[in-house]
């Protein structure tokens, strides 16, 4: 079985996508495998992806997004074949300390048992809406947007965990969890236009609330979410 699965889902984000794969790079050797679930981009897209497959151990599968999140990436755990699952949105850039990391991260996990671990993402909100690069970002300036948050990231590849909600969709079974702590060393950065995240508000507000019937049926599933989760204290692995 292979040790690191690095797993996405997509749909035509072509230079977050080529950010992305550069930034993983200098981790390639302790990589098995990069898999993407790509909900039928456009021909500008699916050319990137070609661009790195003779580099880069991709495997690449279209699959219909279906306006549900929680399936979609269910679907994308099956195809991971490594025991650690490093889930990634193709907009975020992951450190190269963090990359390099993965095997420790995986030898504390197992030997903790531990399920799962919360990573901190920095979202950063950019005015207008032309695309940069999100190393160029200069994060003390006072005048953007951000806010930290904690995310269900890596996972062990074990049979009880699986998502659930079609958005907002929340990670179920997690009986031991390990939480990075909220520095640049270890943050996801995510950076979005205004524009950008207008448009994507649409298409989420069209999957939340088109109908009342849909929400009781997602408080309904709230409900058996809550797997009491044993937070582990330990010193970082990396």
């Amino acid at each position: 079985m292979a040790r690191i699965s690095v797993a996405m889902m997509t749909h035509n984000e072509t230079a977050e996508f080529r950010w992305l794969m550069e930034a993983l790079v200098p981790a390639l050797d302790v990589i098995d495998e990069i898999v993407i679930v790509d909900d039928f981009s456009g021909a500008e897209f699916t050319a990137a992806v070609r661009e790195f497959e003779d580099t880069m151990p991709l495997r690449f599968v279209q699959r219909a997004l279906g306006k549900n999140f929680a399936a979609q990436r269910n679907y994308m755990k099956s195809l991971c074949r490594g025991r650690l699952i490093f889930f990634l949105d193709p907009d975020e850039l992951p450190t190269t300390r963090l990359l390099r990391g993965l095997p420790k991260i995986l030898q504390m996990m197992e030997a903790l048992d531990i399920d799962a671990c919360q990573l901190p993402r920095l979202n950063v909100w950019l005015p207008g809406d032309r695309l940069v690069h999100p190393r160029s970002v200069d994060l003390d300036d006072e005048r953007l947007k951000v806010l930290w948050e904690d995310q269900f990231r890596m996972l062990r590849n074990l049979p009880h965990l699986h998502w659930t909600l079609r958005f907002n969709e929340y990670l179920t079974g997690v009986r031991r969890g390990y939480r990075f702590p909220h520095t640049l060393d270890y943050a996801l950065l995510h950076c979005k236009t205004h524009g950008r995240q207008a448009r994507q508000w649409v298409f989420y507000h069209s999957i939340r609330m088109r109908h009342l019937s849909r929400m009781k049926n997602s408080v309904l599933k709230r409900l058996p979410w809550r797997t009491r989760t044993q937070w582990v204290s330990a010193d970082v692995p990396i």
